[in-house]
């Protein structure tokens, strides 16, 4: 039997429209639910969002085919949505992580086939987010709205992921320029953690999935529309519009 939440969660998708999140529909098992709704829309799964829980536990979210967009793209907003736009470092995998096993950061490194910069749009399907519990949020694929996978590099081996320089443009005003430090030091000890850690209902870190390590910047506030283009200085550039 699908969860309520799935057939929420569902259902605001497939309508272009915010859910109000009861306490009701609390999830359990957030990763059932993030395979429910995958199966409830026809969706594949086309790449992770990769983290720590507020206890440190290992996470992740996945993201779907349908939200995906092309470098240059364009995302449109669902009535009443912010989004947050977050610049990221993420590698796209040469081979699967099968789970069952520990994953170090070389090992991930070893299957990695490109490191690219990318835009995480955060978004949500609740019309008041703070009122659902991490669970629900968890549940509802880490708060993934959409992404966008930039320029990449194949040969990364010099590439200084610790803090490359970052920029962040908003319709052509520059609104961030620094070293892309990671809250982690190195952003890739997320995606090890959670290689080891595998606990999604949908098979898991495969090859030519595109995994995602969180941001780099002071996440922006979108609500309209806006041109979005950033760098991760040596690996290139990434752009999205984003309309209301």
């Amino acid at each position: 039997m699908t969860t309520p939440l799935a057939l929420s969660l569902a259902a605001a998708r497939r309508g272009r429209r915010l859910h109000a999140y009861s306490p009701a529909e609390a999830p359990g098992d957030p990763y059932v639910v993030q395979a429910e709704v995958a199966g409830l829309l026809g969706t594949q799964v086309a790449g992770w969002k990769t983290g720590f829980g507020p206890d440190r536990t290992p996470i992740a979210g996945p993201i779907f085919a349908a939200d995906m967009r092309e470098n240059g793209g364009t995302y449109r907003l669902v009535p009443g949505e912010t989004v947050l736009v977050e610049v990221e470092l993420a590698i796209r995998l040469a081979r699967d992580l099968p789970a069952g096993r520990v994953w170090s950061i070389d090992d991930v490194l070893a299957a990695t086939g490109e490191m690219l910069v990318g835009v995480e749009l955060i978004g949500t399907r609740y019309a008041e987010p703070d009122s659902a519990p991490f669970a629900a949020r968890l549940a509802d694929n880490l708060n993934n709205g959409a992404y966008v996978a930039g320029e990449s590099a194949r040969d990364f081996a010099g590439f200084d992921r610790f803090a490359p320089v970052m920029r962040l443009w908003i319709d052509g005003a520059l609104v961030a320029d620094h070293p892309g430090v990671h809250p982690d030091g190195d952003p890739l000890t997320g995606v090890a953690a959670w290689a080891s850690a595998q606990a999604d209902r949908l098979g898991g870190l495969r090859a030519g999935q595109v995994i995602t390590t969180g941001s780099l910047n002071k996440p922006a506030p979108i609500s309209g529309d806006a041109k979005i283009e950033a760098e991760l200085m040596g690996l290139g550039r990434v752009r999205l519009d984003i309309r209301a």
